[in-house]
């Protein structure tokens, strides 16, 4: 069964630190954790696309061609591109006509979110392409409220319609930062990030929504139950053509072979609706649904005792050496994850000696370290996070030092992993509980 999909992809740019936007990893995690609910009914958020290039966009909807509904997007962008990385990590741009004209061919797809500066002119291209409904933004917004804006936005849209989700999410960043929207935009910004604010005209909220009104109350939810319906009428369809099927093949079997055949599980209500083979008594019948309803294994065995060929003894049987599958989770080997870090010279505290500014510039290293490692806590225990420099920039001013660097956070993890193993035991037994994982996380 094919169930409706998720995409996230997020870019950034490494080339210049002072671009390189540091919540976009949070953001990815934090929008799978606000749509858990519609994962938990089958929704299929695919694994998010960091440093994601066109090619992997392209690659994503051939691979899920009917199936995504939303796409995400977050890093830097314009009026008129998005700002994705080549296969070396330097920026490249994707333009906004002919990715508008891609995703309007795109079957099945609702929703484009444009987490990035200034998007609010590609949505007219959006729209005009056949896009049902496009978020984007009129301003240069902060990189941790637009990560905090798509969290809210998406822990509302699995639970409410797309329109009250939006209008909701920005009434919840609202409350934590107030109405003035310069309280979280920003003042610095380049040229291919200006404001789409006509001067004279009154600051707005940042984040804008366009929706054709038809889908203002569209909702992943209503996908969900629509694929799962069609799944059962899919079932019910196959059911129907194979009871056809056996049903010709019984009737045209010997007395013997028919009674034989409707002791296979699965045939004994078939052959006692059309009145074949071996049917069961009222009182067989009684004890054999009393026996199935029950969850231990004893009133089986006593049916088996009271009737050893009856029409569903082979059932029974069946049934007391069934197996069940134990799904659960476990961590994996532990793995190091590394992430660009550079920590800026302090001017305004310079030390005595430069070790002594070396090794500020590592405590406030390891500080950042702590804060990007704990992020990934959704994923697994963290174990630890440490700090490697690369390149030492380091400055004298008047016989006192200040230092920085260029180098890297490490991240030591262990992510979890789902297992499904699969246990026979009879079905008067309970399965056995699974032993629990030692390991700890860091704080």
């Amino acid at each position: 069964m094919t169930m409706p999909a998720v995409l996230l992809v997020f870019a950034n740019d490494w080339s210049d630190s002072h671009r390189q936007l540091r919540s976009l990893l949070g953001e990815g995690k934090a929008i799978g954790k606000a749509l858990a609910p519609l994962i938990k009914t089958g929704l299929n958020v695919l694994p998010p696309v960091h440093n994601a290039t066109v090619d992997d966009v392209i690659g994503a909807f051939r691979d899920h061609h009917d199936q995504i509904r939303v796409f995400h997007f977050g890093g830097h962008a314009s009026g008129s591109t998005l700002l994705f990385e080549d296969d070396a990590g330097a920026p490249t741009q994707a333009h906004a006509g002919g990715l508008a004209g891609y995703l309007g061919e795109q079957p099945g797809l609702v929703l484009v979110f444009l987490n990035g500066c200034c998007t609010e002119p590609q949505v007219r291209r959006l729209r005009a392409a056949g896009v049902k409904a496009v978020v984007a933004t009129t301003r240069a917004i902060e990189d941790a409220v637009a990560a905090e804006f798509a969290e809210a936005f998406y822990a509302e849209l699995a639970v409410r319609p797309l329109r009250e989700a939006f209008d909701t999410a920005a009434h919840a960043v609202k409350t934590r930062w107030g109405d003035d929207p310069r309280a979280i935009t920003r003042d610095i910004v380049t040229g291919a990030e200006r404001d789409v604010t006509a001067p004279g005209e009154p600051q707005r909220w940042p984040w804008i929504i366009d929706c054709d009104p038809s889908y203002d109350a569209w909702t992943p939810r209503t996908e969900l139950a629509r694929a799962a319906q069609r799944a059962r009428r899919k079932r019910l369809v196959i059911c129907v053509a194979t009871l056809g099927m056996t049903l010709s093949s019984l009737l045209a079997l010997s007395a013997d072979a028919r009674r034989t055949a409707c002791r296979a599980p699965g045939l004994g209500t078939l052959c006692a609706a059309v009145a074949v083979g071996n049917v069961p008594t009222a009182d067989e019948q009684a004890r054999w649904e009393h026996a199935r309803a029950q969850r231990s294994g004893d009133e089986l065995r006593g049916y088996l005792q009271a009737y050893p060929t009856g029409a569903y003894a082979d059932e029974a049987r069946a049934r007391l050496a069934g197996c069940a599958h134990l799904r659960g989770e476990v961590l994996g080997p532990a793995q190091e994850l590394r992430y660009p870090l550079t920590i800026n010279a302090n001017r305004l505290d310079l030390r005595a000696t430069e070790a002594e500014a070396r090794d500020d510039a590592m405590t406030r290293g390891h500080t950042d370290a702590a804060t990007g490692c704990a992020l990934l806590r959704y994923a697994g225990p963290v174990l630890s996070a440490a700090v490697d420099p690369h390149i030492w920039k380091c400055i004298e001013d008047n016989h006192r030092f200040t230092c920085g660097f260029d180098g890297q956070i490490v991240c030591r993890v262990r992510e979890r992993m789902a297992t499904d193993d699969e246990h026979c035991h009879d079905e008067a037994s309970p399965a056995p509980a699974r032993a629990a994982d030692s390991a700890q996380p860091i704080e």
